[in-house]
Parts: C-alpha cells; sequence; structure tokens
C-alpha cells in the first residue's frame, strides 16, 4: 500500500548511501553494513507491500502486518534523514578537521544503535507473523481465472427494477448500437464505481438483441481468463462442444463474421484481455456488428473503440437521486409503529443522499439497508453514521478502484483524502505538494510539473477524479473528488499511518504517529500542535480555512517540534499567525502555504530552507527579504499584489547598493505576483527557467526588459501583465519562441496595431481594460495559431469590429468571446475564422452581419470571467 513511499525512500537511500560509501572506502566497514542492510530490508518491505495489497482481503490477520512493516519503513526513512547529513566526510583540515571526526564516529555509534534496535522489531514482526499462523503472502498475480465466485459478476438476464435518469441515455445508446450502419462499431460506456454502467449495458443489449443473429455477454473483471471468456462467447453464439474444443478461435472468428452480432465486454480493467479476445472477434466485418464496453477507466476504451461512440456517465442530479432513494425506501410497507417525527427522518434521509453524491449503487445499497432497520431516528443515524465504513458494502466495490492503481498513483489518490470533504483544489498547488512529497520525479528533458499533470489525467481518466473546471488548453485547472472516494482515501490511508483527520487522530487505535495530518478547524490544530508526543515523524500538516471559526484564534502554532515537516499549509483568513521564527528552523521544509488578513514579514532565515521547492503566500501584504531571490532550490513563487522590501526603521536593506547583489534561481518555473517595488527589472535576465510569469503594476522599465529578455524568451509559456496606468509604452514579444498565453490589463502595454509585436505562438489571448480605439481583428486576426481570443470589459471601446474573409483571417480561432460595451455593429465575412467553434457575447448584443454557420453558435453569457480560465 505504501510501495511507491518505499521506492523513494530507497532511490534516496542509494543516491546517498553510494556517495558516502565511496568517499569512507573501508574505513567504517560497520557503517557501510548497516546501509546496505537499510537498502535490503527496504527492497524486501517494498516486495511484501506491492504482493500483500492485491491479497490483503483473503487472508485473515495479514493488516496488522502491513501495518507494522510501514511503520517499520518510515522510521528507517527518519533514521535515514536524521543521520545521514551528520555522516559526510569533514571537509576541512587541522583541528576542526580531527573534531569532525571524533563526532562524526559517535555518529556513526548512535546509528548502529538505532539500526539495531530496527532489526529487533523486524525479527520480532517475523516472530508474531509465525506465531499467530498467517500465512505467507502468494504472488499478487496469482493464477488467471481462477476458480471462484465474484459476487460483482453481472449477466445478461438479471434485470434491475430501481432504475432512474436513464431514459434518454437508453434511447440514444440503442439507436447507435441498433442503426443500419454496416461498419463494425464499438460503443463504450464509462463512469466511476457504481454509477450504472452495466444497467445502462444491460437495458440497451436486451432492448437491441432481436436485431441481432449472435448476441452474447461476459463479464471480464480485474483478473480474467480469456480462453474462458472465449468460451464463453462461443457457447452463446451456439458453438458445438468440438468447435470449442478443436480451434476455438478460428471457429468463434469465422461463426461472427458471416452474420451480425452483438457482444457486451462487461467491466473490462485492462487492455490486454482485449488484445486476446480480438483473435476470436472480428473487429472489421462490414455487416452491422457491435460491440459494447464498460470500464472505469476511459483511456481503455479509447483505445479499444476511439472517442466517437464513448459515452460517459455522470452521477444524478438531486431531483433524480432523492427519487431513486425514495423508490427504494418507499418500496417496503410503511410501518405503522413509526418512531420520530417524519420530518426528522426526512433530514436524515437528505444526509444520507448527499454522501451518496449521486451514485444510484450507493443510493440503492443504502435504501436497502434503510429497509432493513427500524424507521426510526436513531436506526437511521446509525447508517448514516456507518457511511463509509469497513463494512459498507459501496466501499468494498470502490476500493477495487484504487487497488487496480498502479504503485506510482497510489500515493498520489490518497493525498486527496487531505482536502476538505467537497474541497475544489488547485492543480497547481496539488501537484507541487506531490513533488515537495516525493511522489513525483522529472526525467530526461520532463519536468516533474508534467509528469505531475500526467498522473493527473490518469486519476481523472480511471474516473477516481472529477474536473470542475479546465483551462483553455485542456488542462485541469481545478478539480475534486467524490465524497465517497474521499472516505476511502481516508480510510486506507490511515491503515498504514500515511495521514489521517484530527478529528480522527484522538479516536484511532492504530494512528499513534500518523505521517500527515489535516484539518478544518484551529482548534483542532491549536490542541495538536501544543499536546501530541508523535510530531517528530510528522511529514505534512495541512490546515485550512473554516469561516465558521473566523477570528476565534489569535496566538500561533508551536511548531518547534515539527523537525521532519516536509509540508506546512495554514490558509486561514482569520486571526491566526503564522510563527515565522519556528517555520525558518523547519530545514526539512520543501512545500510552505501560508495566508492570512494581515501584513506578515519575511524574516531573513527563510533562507535556511535549503529544500523548499514552493513559497505560496496570500496576504494582504508580504514583506520580503532580498535573500529569496537567491534561494537556488525555488520552483514556484506565488506572492501577493502588494509587498514591501525589509527594512530597519525605515530605511530599507539594500544592501546591494554597496555590495554586488546576484540572483540565483535557475530553477524558478513559476513566479506570480512579481513584485516591482522589490524586483529589479534587471534580475528578469537571470531567471533562464522560468515558464510562467505574473506582473502587477508592471513599469516602462520592466517593459523594456522583457522586449529584451534572451533568457525569457526560449522557455516562458505564460505572461500575465496588470498595470492601473496608461503605460504609452510597447512592449515586443516577436521573439518568445514558447509563448502560448498572453493576459493583458491595461492600456498601453502593448501596440495592437502591429502583429508583428506579437508572438507567432500565441494560442491564447485575453484583453482586459486595454482601451483599444482601433479594431483589434485587424491585428489579431494574421495570428497563425491563436486558438482562443476574449475581449473583456473596456478591452474595445470601438461600435464596430469586422473579421475579414481572408485566407489568413484566424485560420486556428475556435473560441471568441466579446465583452465589448460599447459594440454596436459585428460583421464576419464568408471564409473568416473557419474553425470557430464557439462565438459568446455579454454586455453587448450587436447587430449580427454573419455566415449561418457562425449565426448557430452565438451564445449569450451574462456571467463571463476571462481570469477564471487561466
Amino acid at each position: 500500500m505504501a510501495e511507491t513511499l518505499i521506492s523513494g525512500v530507497v532511490k534516496k537511500l542509494a543516491d546517498i548511501a553510494g556517495n558516502l560509501i565511496a568517499k569512507e572506502g573501508s574505513r567504517l566497514s560497520e557503517l557501510e553494513e548497516n546501509i546496505n542492510w537499510i537498502g535490503d530490508e527496504m527492497r524486501s518491505i517494498k516486495t511484501f507491500l506491492e504482493k500483500s495489497d492485491a491479497v490483503e482481503s483473503e487472508i485473515g490477520g495479514l493488516a496488522d502486518f502491513i501495518r507494522s512493516t510501514c511503520d517499520l519503513a518510515y522510521d528507517l526513512e527518519d533514521i535515514m534523514e536524521e543521520y545521514f547529513p551528520k555522516l559526510s566526510p569533514p571537509r576541512r583540515n587541522g583541528w576542526k578537521g580531527r573534531l569532525g571526526w571524533f563526532l562524526k564516529a559517535k555518529t556513526v555509534r548512535d546509528f548502529a544503535v538505532e539500526i539495531e534496535k530496527i532489526k529487533r522489531r523486524a525479527v520480532d514482526i517475523n516472530r508474531r507473523r509465525q506465531a499467530y499462523q498467517v500465512p505467507d503472502v502468494p504472488d499478487a498475480s496469482g493464477p488467471a481465472g481462477r476458480e471462484e465466485w465474484d459476487p460483482r459478476r453481472t449477466f445478461a438476464h438479471t434485470e434491475e427494477v430501481n432504475v432512474v435518469g436513464m431514459d434518454e441515455h437508453i434511447e440514444e445508446l440503442a439507436a447507435e448500437v441498433s442503426d443500419q450502419d454496416l461498419e463494425h462499431r464499438v460503443i463504450s460506456i464509462i463512469g466511476m464505481a457504481g454509477i450504472g454502467k452495466t444497467t445502462l449495458a444491460r437495458k440497451v443489449y436486451n432492448s437491441v438483441r432481436p436485431s441481432f443473429v449472435y448476441s452474447a455477454w461476459i463479464y471480464v473483471s480485474r483478473r480474467p481468463n480469456p480462453n474462458e471468456l472465449l468460451h464463453n462467447i462461443a457457447k452463446q453464439v451456439g458453438l458445438t462442444n468440438e468447435e470449442r474444443k478443436q480451434d476455438l478461435e478460428g471457429n468463434l472468428f469465422r461463426r461472427l463474421s458471416l452474420k451480425r452480432y452483438v457482444i457486451v465486454i462487461d467491466d473490462i480493467w485492462q487492455i490486454e484481455p482485449w488484445y486476446a479476445l480480438k483473435h476470436g472477434i472480428p473487429v472489421n466485418s462490414m455487416n452491422g456488428s457491435r460491440i459494447i464496453i464498460t470500464s472505469r477507466s476511459k483511456d481503455i476504451c479509447v483505445r479499444i473503440g476511439g472517442q466517437i461512440f464513448l459515452h460517459e456517465l455522470q452521477p444524478l442530479d438531486e431531483e433524480k437521486s432523492r427519487e431513486l432513494f425514495f423508490k427504494v425506501v418507499l418500496a417496503a410497507p410503511q410501518d405503522n409503529d413509526e418512531d420520530g417525527d417524519p420530518s426528522q427522518l426526512e433530514n436524515i434521509g437528505e444526509k444520507i443522499l448527499r454522501k451518496c453524491g449521486g451514485v444510484p449503487l450507493a443510493i440503492v445499497v443504502i435504501a436497502g439497508v434503510l429497509l432493513s432497520r427500524e424507521r426510526s431516528i436513531q436506526a437511521w443515524k446509525r447508517v448514516l453514521e456507518s457511511i463509509g465504513k469497513d463494512e459498507d458494502q459501496c466501499r468494498k466495490i470502490f476500493a477495487l478502484s484504487y487497488k487496480d492503481l498502479p504503485s506510482m498513483l497510489k500515493p498520489c489518490f490518497l493525498y486527496f483524502g487531505l482536502f476538505p470533504e467537497d474541497h475544489e483544489i488547485f492543480t497547481f498547488r496539488l501537484i507541487n505538494l506531490w513533488a515537495a512529497e516525493g511522489f513525483i520525479h522529472g526525467s530526461g528533458i520532463r519536468a516533474v510539473e508534467d509528469v505531475g499533470q500526467d498522473y493527473l489525467n490518469q486519476l481523472v481518466g480511471r474516473n477516481l477524479i472529477q474536473v470542475v473546471k479546465r483551462r483553455l488548453d485542456g488542462t485541469v485547472k481545478l478539480c475534486r473528488i467524490h465524497d465517497i472516494l474521499h472516505d476511502l482515501c481516508i480510510s486506507k490511508a490511515r491503515e498504514t499511518n500515511f495521514l489521517n483527520t484530527l478529528d480522527n487522530v484522538a479516536t484511532s487505535a492504530y494512528s499513534l504517529a500518523p505521517r500527515r495530518v489535516t484539518t478544518s478547524f484551529q482548534s483542532d490544530a491549536s490542541n495538536y500542535v501544543s499536546s501530541n508526543l508523535q510530531t517528530p515523524k510528522l511529514r505534512a500538516l495541512l490546515c485550512f480555512d473554516d469561516s465558521t471559526t473566523k477570528g476565534f484564534w489569535e496566538v500561533k502554532l508551536r511548531l518547534r517540534n515539527f523537525k521532519s515537516l516536509q509540508v506546512l499549509i495554514l490558509t486561514y483568513s482569520s486571526g491566526l499567525r503564522a510563527p515565522m521564527n519556528e517555520i525558518v528552523k523547519l530545514k526539512h521544509l520543501y512545500h510552505l502555504q501560508l495566508g492570512g488578513e494581515y501584513v506578515i514579514e519575511l524574516p531573513y532565515a527563510i533562507c535556511n530552507l535549503k529544500n523548499l521547492l514552493t513559497l505560496d503566500l496570500n496576504f494582504l501584504e508580504v514583506i520580503l527579504p532580498k535573500v529569496i531571490w537567491k534561494m537556488k532550490q525555488l520552483r514556484h513563487i506565488r506572492l501577493p499584489p502588494h509587498c514591501s522590501a525589509s527594512s530597519v526603521r525605515g530605511f530599507h536593506l539594500d544592501c546591494h547598493r554597496f555590495h554586488p547583489f546576484e540572483v540565483s534561481l535557475p530553477n524558478l518555473q513559476t513566479l506570480f505576483g512579481l513584485p516591482v517595488n522589490v524586483f529589479e527589472a534587471n534580475w528578469l535576465h537571470k531567471l533562464d527557467s522560468l515558464r510562467r510569469l505574473e506582473i502587477y503594476f508592471i513599469t516602462k522599465h520592466f517593459i523594456g526588459v522583457l522586449s529584451s529578455a534572451n533568457s525569457l524568451l526560449q522557455k516562458l509559456e505564460e505572461l500575465l501583465i496588470f498595470s492601473p496606468d496608461d503605460m504609452k509604452s510597447a512592449l515586443d514579444l516577436s521573439r518568445y519562441v514558447s509563448l502560448r498565453k498572453l493576459f493583458i490589463s491595461g492600456s498601453g502595454i502593448v501596440d495592437f496595431t502591429r502583429h508583428d509585436k506579437l508572438p507567432t505562438c500565441l494560442t491564447e489571448l485575453v484583453l482586459y481594460v486595454t482601451n483599444l480605439e482601433m479594431d483589434p481583428m485587424v491585428t489579431l486576426k494574421k495570428l497563425p495559431k491563436l486558438k482562443f481570443l476574449m475581449l473583456e470589459r473596456d478591452s474595445y471601446l470601438g461600435e464596430k469590429m469586422v473579421c475579414s474573409g481572408e485566407a489568413d483571417s484566424f485560420p486556428q480561432l475556435k473560441v471568441l468571446k466579446i465583452a465589448a460595451k460599447s459594440l454596436k455593429e459585428f460583421v464576419a465575412e464568408e471564409g473568416a475564422m473557419p474553425e470557430l467553434k464557439d462565438l459568446t457575447l455579454t454586455k453587448c448584443i450587436p447587430r449580427m452581419r454573419v455566415p449561418d454557420r457562425i449565426g448557430k453558435i452565438i451564445t449569450i453569457d451574462p456571467n463571463m470571467r476571462a481570469y477564471e480560465t487561466w
């Protein structure tokens, strides 16, 4: 369950150990022996966890040993982080060097003592396993298609009476399956667990079967036997015993090639079974045959059948959820001895429905449980409290999706449990957190952020994570996790002390030292920090804003005992004070996110955080020491619009006036909120790796440097500029070869009468309060790759806008959004914007003279906002 975390530890161990052993040679053989033992033990733990994760539910008593083994691995990681930095060879000669060797010898002895303790624990875990007769963990893969009953197995003839909200889907899919098009077709149904994929497939299958000569239904499952699946199909389409025994694939292929068939392949998890099935199922026939696939994985369905006939099911809305719930609950005869106020029962029922989150399976299962209980307030409350617990039938079904995840995705998925229920998560921050925890790593020329985006896309594709909002380029900006899966995250993570919520720490029997804790209540955080004795083991503390306690807390968190903390998030809008004097001592910190409605000053000692990758500050104002511009390891900096320089009694500490100050941020990828009054414009030349830049209150000097900043020309992809004044100083972006997104707020920043001052690679452009008097379409139409154009409030002050019909007029533009209040006439000539798919108007309804193809796609949106799409 924690195998990916172990992999990270083993990698870190190999790097550090290889270094030490190479430098020490044979002088410290015991040190080398202990380091090698750690590596061997961690690899053994990793193998054990990989095997046990797949069979945990089948071997009694295994969960306790998984937990003990994870704790052992975590403690090994603690020892590594505490001792390995101290084991580096002394760099000095003379008496300081001799003192260094003396201190190091003591460190080696202490290190050996700690390792001996770990060895004794490892022996004890193995002894207890044997004493209590817990069997060895078999190979996780096991024999394919072993003889066991799968309670989730589906059949075509099993009819479900409690079906709500599927009529349109059934009608649409039945039409796609039964139409007379002779080309072979694969129709895919995807969605999260319990969403109704099998129910929909069954309804469609049973309604269209009479239109086909041959029909078959197979259930694939997580560990299928392809040969048995082919036998099952062969039997259903009428192959004799002899034909099935001799050349099964050939006989089946020939049979299905002759006549029209429909086959349902239900619940497919991997692509490999499909490759095996294709040996017996013709997929290029021209007789109108159809295959219906259901899966939780979008990627698998796309690889099998493409995108055209892909149907993604969504949770039921509130009205349909309530209809299904009461259809089941009221199915049984009413009990006249009902104990409780009906309005209170209805209120509890509504809370249960919210927990189900529109998932039909969850609604039906929970409603069925209610049917088996007395109709009383206490009985219904007990059902509400049980949702998401181990005995919950729904949870076991959802857990299969987690179990099927590749090991590198499991910690990324579990991390969603740290966020509050129904929380909308910015993917920028989520991916940075994964990087801080070591779950994702860059590879070759690929940045770690790009790898994180891939991991997130895989979780979305498996229907484990929901997309709330996408950016204009299709990447995920905001995401969330379904409540049922959120409960699963917390439950699975608690089993191995991966994380816990503070409301569960005190009551959990096995969460004495969780690695990560989260809370939305300030009082919980205060009590935990001040009283918990296990804080040295903590890796992440996430304290989210709880508006219900605003103004409740005016004390500082005491963090001095959190020596191993790697992630710290304090996002309160009330009186919480971030204890900077203690935060700067957290030398293992990788991710620091702070927020509050007050002014904060970063001390010079912030430079002690040598591992810090992300600095994310959201305050009324931040007072910055210049030393942050020399923190070489930083990758992401987010600052509020108002920043100022550190000072003493009114004098700014500008040491570089007397001594040269060299900016050194070679790894910086993101700089949001660049403070022009603190950051020297010429320093931009030093940001060689910058990909995203946001500048408030830009000055002419910065515009001049941006126009000639050779270091930014190659990698900068996104640029956001805000100015309250008319700059009257044209920015030249023509040499930026990677700049895809440009957001301009303010007039006179860019000369939009000259397209040669804009990058030809630009795909997205948003203008806000640019006060243009000349029609911008005359220039912007010449941008060859522009796909999205938004003209927000006061971007254009003219009354007429014309998109000409030349061949090079917006050749790739797909989306055009206009919010110009003064606009009275909009003209699009024939041939203009040939790829346009969306024309949205707001704050203006001008007279339109456009071709029919454009007239059909015009929409009016009074709530259109530009900045939210970035």
